[in-house]
């Protein structure tokens, strides 16, 4: 943002090189990006930060100066002659939507003669990149960067009955604005209206009706004080960005509406003629708090790590235009200058005296901290454990933002119907709040296919939110997906696609290290999975987590066009269950026992129900039981698998004997076909 030196030295004396200027008020907090010279006046580049429109303008950077310097401040003198026609005579004023519009004053200036400016305006504008256009405008235009406060002056003969009407726009209302385009309006927008149609969009820009012309004799003058986020979504929703809409969009001064509507009167009438009606129309239908803030100076010197004095730290606050009043118990009531809408505790205003002392003033030493209670805690613990897993285990960690669109809230959760939405998303794909870690990594496996790589691996740890009374429910989750090339790679192995055994490996491998093996994988219906590729992880009883190959059709949505595995854990149900005590158990003495069934079975037998029955009816000890081959085709019914499954019997004392190993094959054999209708081939000795 653009300030002239010399418009500056109107309001404080300033004998220092501008660079040091630059320099001085960079320190505080009002960062120069670089100076350039123009006609013999420096000018300065600023940026100044969203939440101080108080500095948009020459008066408030000059105010910051002056503070940091001691100098005098001096505002620009501001006098109407009395004596003026009465403004209630020729033109009214009336705010019909008071929620947006808290403050609406106005007043005219009859007889003016407009034409070109005289050069000491024209060069104060064109000093910071302004185009002068006409007297009326211009003065407009240098009151805004003068004291910061917005104005737009109306042809008042082209006002239907000199009536302004502050009120919602109609929905479909046209306007056609100062840039010539008519443009469409929605009725959460504010317009200036006259007795029968819209004239101006309110805090943005004016319409080309009521424009300021050569022809133009008598002006009604506007200042006004509109809310904030209306303003903004108004001007995004129609491609707008304005002088006016930058600052009404962080919050003008509501206490200088009729400083600003004098200050332009008067250069009108002094650079244009007419005459100025009194008084000014001031409609206030909603008066903003004066806010008072309590302020502890030992608490300031404590923050920060300054021995200040009392004397030091009031007189910095009174120099930027806070009242200062001593009270009971060394705690200060402090008023807040209504142009200062960022200030609103007590640290902000610690941070006005850090300011003005200057930030390079404060020590630069290490807090002494206590020690109890800085540990992590046992959930952090946990998901760092996760992360060397998975790492371990082939993986790269990737990191999402947890705003979402709709479709994948609702996709990868089951029954969840109305994601947390948030109030102002920045983006209209990016509204809710995450109920899964999976859509995210989808789009990172996605963009690394398409960039040609064989193999993709990822995991995330993250947290979703899930919809709650009255708050969203936070849950720590990890997610991975794999695609492409197995692991491992290496050329000694067969090249082989990642499967739903990598993935569930994955699981086995995070509940084996972590402690909470042995876990359980029972196949389940789960609507983002496959068919008969879905299971539910649990232990004891509790499910973790699923893992599976991800549906087909979903994949689609993210243009996949290959197999997908993975899986989503609880974190927090892993970190309950974690640190299972490992015990030592000796080498096996005695020789297992192999014995080998090759048995049928029919469409839905999992092998975790061959599984479970086999450990369950033997009456010997099972080291192991492991399907090693799986065959469909000829000789086989349809739909049904013959599956061969080897069974490890080892007992810990002694050595197994070959009547009591057939004995227990054949209670095996015999509760498979009760329990599983599971037809026997042929059991074979080893």
């Amino acid at each position: 943002m653009k300030f002239s030196h010399q418009w500056l030295q109107s309001y404080v004396s300033i004998a220092e090189e501008p660079a040091r200027v630059g320099a001085r008020l960079t320190a505080a907090g009002l960062p120069m990006d670089g100076i350039e010279t123009r006609d013999g006046d420096a000018v300065y580049d600023f940026d100044i930060f969203t939440n101080r429109p108080d500095c948009m303008n020459h008066l408030g950077v000059a105010r910051e100066y002056a503070a940091l310097t001691e100098a005098p401040l001096r505002p620009p003198s501001v006098s109407i002659p009395a004596g003026g026609r009465p403004t209630r005579e020729v033109a009214s004023v009336s705010v019909e939507a008071p929620d947006l519009c808290a403050r609406y004053a106005a007043r005219c200036i009859l007889g003016v003669r407009v034409g070109r400016s005289p050069d000491w305006l024209r060069r104060r504008l064109e000093s910071i990149g302004q185009r002068a256009i006409n007297s009326v405008v211009d003065a407009t235009n240098f009151v805004l960067w003068e004291l910061g406060h917005p104005l737009h002056p109306f042809d008042m003969d082209r006002l239907v009955g000199g009536r302004i009407i502050v009120r919602r726009a109609r929905p479909g209302e046209r306007l056609t604005t100062l840039d010539g385009v008519e443009r469409t309006l929605t009725a959460d927008m504010l317009v200036i209206a006259d007795g029968t149609k819209a004239v101006a969009l309110a805090g943005v820009m004016g319409g080309a009706a009521s424009e300021i012309g050569a022809s133009t004799t008598n002006v009604l003058l506007e200042s006004a004080w509109f809310e904030p986020v209306p303003v903004r979504r108004a001007a995004r929703a129609l491609g707008l960005h304005t002088d006016a809409s930058h600052r009404f969009e962080r919050g003008a001064d509501p206490e200088g509406v009729l400083t600003a509507l004098d200050r332009a009167a008067q250069i009108i009438m002094e650079i244009a003629g007419g005459s100025v009606t009194t008084p000014a129309l001031d409609v206030f239908p909603r008066p903003l708090p004066k806010r008072v803030i309590a302020v502890r100076p030992a608490r300031a010197r404590a923050l920060l790590g300054l021995n200040l004095d009392d004397g030091a730290m009031r007189g910095a606050l009174e120099a930027l235009g806070f009242a200062v009043a001593p009270g009971r118990d060394g705690v200060w009531s402090v008023g807040v200058p209504s142009f200062r809408r960022d200030v609103e505790r007590e640290a902000d205003l610690i941070e006005e005296v850090a300011r003005h002392r200057g930030y390079d003033a404060i020590p630069e030493r290490l807090p002494v901290l206590p020690v109890e209670g800085g540990e992590r805690g046992a959930l952090d613990a946990t998901i760092r454990a996760a992360r060397r897993v998975l790492q371990s285990a082939g993986l790269s960690e990737a990191i999402n933002y947890a705003m979402v669109e709709r479709e994948d809230c609702v996709l990868f959760a089951a029954g969840v119907t109305a994601p947390v939405a948030l109030t102002n998303p920045l983006q209209a794909n990016a509204a809710f709040l995450r109920t899964s870690l999976l859509p995210g990594l989808l789009r990172n496996l996605a963009h690394n296919l398409n960039h040609g790589l064989a193999s993709v691996h990822l995991f995330e740890i993250g947290t979703v939110f899930l919809p709650g009374s009255p708050l969203p429910e936070e849950t720590p989750r990890l997610a991975f997906v794999q695609a492409g090339r197995g692991v491992p790679m290496h050329w000694s192995l067969p090249r082989r696609d990642a499967d739903l055994f990598d993935a569930k490996g994955v699981a086995e491998l995070l509940g084996d290290l972590l402690g909470v093996s042995p876990l359980a994988f029972t196949s389940d219906r789960i609507a983002f999975l496959e068919e008969a590729r879905a299971l539910s992880v649990t232990s004891e009883g509790q499910v973790l987590g699923v893992v599976g190959e991800i549906r087909r059709s979903l994949l689609e949505r993210f243009g996949i066009d290959r197999a997908v595995f993975g899986g989503e854990i609880e974190l927090l149900e892993l970190d309950r269950r974690q640190g299972t005590v490992r015990r030592y158990r000796p080498l096996p003495r005695y020789p297992p026992v192999r014995r080998d069934l090759a048995i049928v079975t029919g469409p839905g037998t999992t092998f975790q129900a061959i599984e479970g029955t086999i450990r369950k009816h033997s009456a010997l000890p099972i080291a192991e039981v492991q399907a090693f081959d799986l065959y469909r085709g000829a000789g086989v019914p349809q739909g049904c698998a013959s599956l061969a499954v080897q069974i490890v019997f080892q007992h810990p004392e002694r050595t197994l004997l070959a009547q009591e190993v057939q004995e227990s094959i054949e209670a095996i054999t015999g509760a498979l076909r009760r329990e599983l209708r599971v037809k026997l081939r042929g059991a074979e000795p080893e």
